[in-house]
């Protein structure tokens, strides 16, 4: 969900303004260069940006500290900025970007790659990556097939949330295999509550709650590589491939027996509205699929306690002999041209480390993909299962529809709100099928 709304966020049209003001005291002097800033006494300032800001800037500033006491000349100053996207371009666009910067879009990155502004990961970068994280991981920093961002804090797409107390007081168990969740949906319709609770309205980003449901279906149904050429417009929305799998999502959606209020409530409904009805007095539904970060949409005396209330599962695959891939998002960090430097290679190496991930973990609101990590700082059971199951998961791709064009982007999250509305599936995939000829 992060990335969705950034995305819509990077389209905002703002005006740029530069403002570049450089001050020297009379007793120092710095140099700013590809080392960061070099203090007099050789003490190196890393200049970092992102979008996370208070009290995720608090919590990674705990991942900061303990760099700093591993490395006492390295010092990094974090900024956060609630319009990155837009703050992001003023800086690059006056010849004064961060050394480093979190970027939650992909398709930033490639843009700023195109432009010359930023520099591949050092070699020592992409070997801890990949003795670290699962494959994949390095695959999704790529552009053109060379590495530019890493990944730290990310996210899972794809959970399935329940009620605990009354899914154990039902009787139920947790699906292993498709066929499994199959026969339990078909239990869960005839108990009197509905087997899903969804919503798909989101403002100015109404539809993408309906668009991470197509991705999974995509990935539990099909080979990662027809993900791929989804995004990239080689398989089109209107392909056998896609079609079935958002047929098949619309066995859910478009069933009034499966889904809480059915598509007039799924399209008038938030989908943090929808989460929560998961713990009405009396629930609404049995599941609510989301990514990892539903659990914030939770009741706060839900939240208080989530072990004791709160069940999840990774939803099955459909195709049993797919590796299991899982989609994921997060904040991609890149260095900027001429940045490059000792300190931010060491920075990165430290990023790549299980020990990096532990201040933030221990918090509960960050996951983060390295395979050795120690599962037990997390606080809860329901954040374990997230962490592990990113870790082990033996692929893992980005949010399709973050990578498309903006305008194919735009047009699948209008297609899902005009589909549950009412529209034919084909015409909603031949209207986001033109708009890879729109040039943006």
């Amino acid at each position: 969900m992060r990335s969705k709304i950034g995305r819509v966020r990077w389209l905002i049209a703002l005006a740029v303004l530069a403002l570049v003001a450089t001050a020297c005291g009379s007793g120092s002097t710095t140099t700013t260069s590809g080392s960061g800033t070099t203090a007099a006494g050789g003490a190196v300032t890393l200049d970092v940006m992102g979008a996370f800001r208070g009290a995720e800037a608090t919590e990674f500033q705990a991942v900061l500290d303990l760099f700093h006491s591993n490395n006492p000349d390295i010092t990094v100053n974090y900024s956060g900025s609630s319009q990155f996207e837009t703050d992001i371009q003023v800086r690059v666009k006056a010849g004064n970007p961060p050394d480093l910067a979190f970027f939650p879009q992909p398709g930033a990155v490639a843009q700023f790659v195109g432009s010359g502004d930023i520099e591949p990961l050092p070699d020592s970068v992409v070997s801890a990556i990949k003795a670290s994280y699962q494959p994949g991981w390095v695959k999704l920093g790529e552009v053109n097939g060379t590495p530019y961002g890493m990944f730290f804090r990310v996210n899972a797409k794809g959970f399935v949330f329940y009620n605990k107390p009354e899914f154990d007081k039902a009787g139920y168990t947790v699906p292993a295999t498709w066929s499994d969740m199959q026969a339990l949906l078909t239990k869960m319709q005839s108990s009197g509550t509905s087997p899903f609770c969804i919503g798909n309205s989101s403002g100015d980003a109404t539809g993408w709650p309906g668009t991470d449901w197509v991705e999974t279906y995509m990935l539990r149904s099909y080979p990662a590589s027809d993900y791929v050429d989804w995004y990239t417009g080689k398989l089109l929305f209107n392909s056998t491939q896609v079609n079935t799998a958002w047929t098949d999502v619309g066995k859910v959606w478009l069933d009034p027996k499966m889904v809480y209020g059915g598509t007039q409530t799924i399209a008038s409904t938030t989908y943090n509205a929808s989460a929560a009805m998961l713990f009405d007095s009396t629930p609404k539904c049995w599941f609510v699929m989301q990514g990892t970060f539903a659990t914030g949409f939770f009741p706060d005396a839900i939240q208080k306690d989530l072990d004791t209330n709160v069940g999840v599962f990774s939803w099955p695959m459909m195709d049993t002999s797919l590796p299991e891939t899982l989609e994921v998002g997060g904040d991609e960090l890149v260095v900027f041209k001429g940045k490059s430097s000792d300190a931010a290679t060491k920075f990165m190496e430290f990023l790549v480390t299980p020990a990096a991930a532990a201040p933030w973990a221990k918090v509960g609101d960050a996951l983060f993909p390295h395979k050795n990590q120690d599962f037990s700082v997390y606080p809860n059971d329901v954040v374990r299962t997230f962490a592990k199951t990113l870790s082990q998961a033996e692929s893992v791709e980005f949010d399709a529809s973050d990578q498309m064009p903006t305008a194919v982007n735009n047009a699948f999250w209008k297609g899902v709100t005009d589909w549950v509305t009412g529209e034919q599936l084909g015409k909603v995939e031949n209207t986001i099928d033109a708009a890879w000829n729109s040039g943006s």
